[in-house]
């Protein structure tokens, strides 16, 4: 734990132990993962974990760690299609709004055709008029 203390010495910097969290590979032991969860006083956590709102994981790309983007938009996209919104009002909220929504986490991902395609159809179907459900 001293380097934990050097380092907020040093830069002035301090660890939320409730923010902070460790991965450890698979030939870890469950005994060792306590030892560190005792000197650091951080929680363990298992892969896939999000980190600024990103998605970090090992393996392949899996559609799962986009849901919570799909949420995010399905939910924007059943308040707006209840309102009475022009033709330009519909362009202004699909260009500023929706699109920059996922700008950083579809940079960092690289997401499949098939994820984007899904988001596609969704605009497209606020953007036509068609009523969205929640599912």
């Amino acid at each position: 734990m001293s380097f934990l203390s050097k380092f907020h010495d040093y830069s002035g910097l301090a660890f939320s132990k409730d923010k902070c969290n460790f991965i450890v590979g698979k030939s870890i032991n469950q005994n060792m993962i306590h030892i560190i969860k005792r000197i650091c006083g951080f929680q363990f956590k298992k892969l896939p974990i999000k980190y600024f709102g990103t998605p970090i994981y090992k393996g392949k790309k899996k559609n799962f760690l986009f849901e919570d983007i799909f949420t995010f938009i399905q939910k924007k996209l059943s308040n707006w299609s209840s309102s009475f919104l022009s033709f330009g009002g519909c362009l202004v909220l699909v260009k500023s709004v929706l699109n920059s929504i996922s700008i950083y986490l579809f940079h960092t991902l690289m997401p499949s055709f098939a994820i984007c395609n899904r988001l596609e159809r969704k605009i497209n179907k606020f953007f036509l008029g068609e009523k969205v459900i929640l599912r």
